[in-house]
């Protein structure tokens, strides 16, 4: 099929603009996970579920949305309505803090709810484009790697801004520590501005849409010929029914964001756990679980080598092997003097973090891999709604019982219906690896 393509200047630039959006992801949940930790000292706590389920369910609405209008306005078109929106509610977040010494805490409150649910609208809304652009824009034998190694930059950011927190709690006070990190976050939205005015249009989307004249010109002037090329007179590939890959890539989605999204941040306000209550080792919960992604998250350099299928089998087995020894030991023993030891918990949860990152990168790999560039951005936005809306789901229950044996043995469970969903794309998927994105679309079509 195509031969091999080397990375030039216009890649690095679409690699750039498309990892500062999973970084600013990051800075924003971690963002909104730390400043509602710090009111939740003011609200009642039934408040704390309902609030923490506003973050993922507005990013859903964020992904499906945008997604949708994605497809219709352009990847690169999107942008000025994502970014305006958790632009706002990043300032917004900060804002609600200076607001609750001025004023009554209710209203500080109700600031701080409003604008942690823009900015989510925002970072969800880049997701699904961003994730279209790179498999339709990058070579093909180098697409598996740039999706990993660019989705991989929300634990980057989500590391970078618990490191940013917990540094400057150490000489601050919550509220200077938390605005440093928001100041930090709002600092990297100005590059990426200048960033997204030189990266490209995806030319496989304006061949899509029938301007072929505009899709040539950009891809002769960008070296991106290949991707309005047309492999699939050489290659027989047939998917498995839309249903089929809908159904196994919802599954493994909400497998692996719940069990990262609960241990990674709303763990920390589980009230029998011993850093609850206490920012500082709350920031280092986030710090070494995004930590552990983020060194997983490399595994994108080597991930062109690896097949597909083997890799999605064996993400979600660790997964699931790594998080036994954390129910055992916190959710059966946790009278015991080694449930007692933060050490070991850090340990554990960063070990976990290694194997969820990669069956995140699974889910970035296939979710794009397997739909059509016509819907390629609706169907992400799609599968993502029934992850989201499961997690959602899962995160009021779970910190409304307030029960750490049932929280960490639901993560198991999780755990459990992601291998089995693993293993049916093992037995009856299809191998996606290097495939050009006009097979992809072929194949997805049909």
């Amino acid at each position: 099929m195509s031969s091999e393509t080397k990375l030039s200047r216009i890649h690095y630039v679409m690699f750039l603009s498309y990892s500062l959006t999973f970084l600013i992801w990051g800075f924003v949940t971690t963002s909104g996970v730390m400043t509602l930790d710090y009111f939740s000292k003011y609200i009642p706590r039934f408040l704390v579920p309902i609030s923490a389920a506003m973050g993922p369910l507005f990013l859903m609405v964020g992904n499906t949305l945008m997604g949708r209008l994605a497809d219709i306005v352009g990847r690169r078109g999107i942008y000025v309505f994502t970014m305006s929106l958790y632009t706002i509610g990043l300032v917004g977040m900060a804002l609600s803090l200076f607001f609750i010494n001025t004023m009554p805490v209710e209203i500080a409150f109700t600031v701080f709810l409003i604008s942690y649910i823009l900015a989510e609208v925002g970072v969800g809304g880049e997701e699904p484009p961003a994730l279209a652009a790179t498999t339709e824009l990058m070579p093909p034998n180098r697409r598996g790697s740039m999706l990993v190694l660019i989705t991989n930059f929300d634990n980057v950011g989500a590391a970078l801004a618990a490191l940013i927190f917990f540094l400057s709690l150490l000489w601050s006070t919550p509220i200077s520590a938390t605005w440093t990190m928001i100041g930090t976050a709002i600092l990297i939205i100005a590059v990426a501005v200048v960033i997204r005015l030189v990266t490209p249009e995806s030319v496989r989307w304006l061949m899509v849409k029938g301007r072929e004249d505009v899709a040539r010109r950009i891809a002769e002037e960008k070296g991106l010929m290949y991707a309005i090329s047309d492999y699939r007179s050489k290659a027989n590939v047939r998917f498995p029914p839309v249903w089929f890959r809908a159904l196994v890539l919802s599954l493994m989605g909400f497998s692996q964001l719940a069990t990262y999204g609960l241990m990674a941040y709303y763990i920390i306000y589980l009230p029998t756990l011993p850093f609850s209550s206490n920012e500082v080792l709350a920031a280092q919960v986030l710090l070494w679980a995004n930590v552990g992604a983020s060194l997983a998250g490399l595994v994108g350099l080597v991930v062109d080598n690896i097949r597909r299928k083997m890799f999605t089998l064996l993400s979600y087995i660790g997964g699931l092997l790594t998080m036994i020894p954390i129910f055992l030991v916190y959710g059966l023993m946790s009278t015991s003097s080694i449930a007692s030891s933060l050490s070991i918990f850090y340990i554990l949860l960063f070990l976990n973090m290694v194997f969820s990152e990669f069956g995140w990168a699974v889910r970035v790999l296939l979710e794009p891999e397997l739909f059509p560039t016509r819907v390629r951005s609706t169907w992400i936005g799609i599968v993502r709604l029934i992850s989201w809306t499961v997690y959602i789901i899962l995160i009021y229950y779970l910190l409304a019982t307030a029960s750490t044996f049932t929280y960490l043995l639901s993560n198991v469970l999780l755990y459990i219906v992601g291998t089995a969903a693993a293993l049916a794309w093992y037995i009856w998927g299809v191998e996606t690896r290097s495939l050009p994105v006009s097979v992809l679309d072929g194949a997805a079509g049909k």
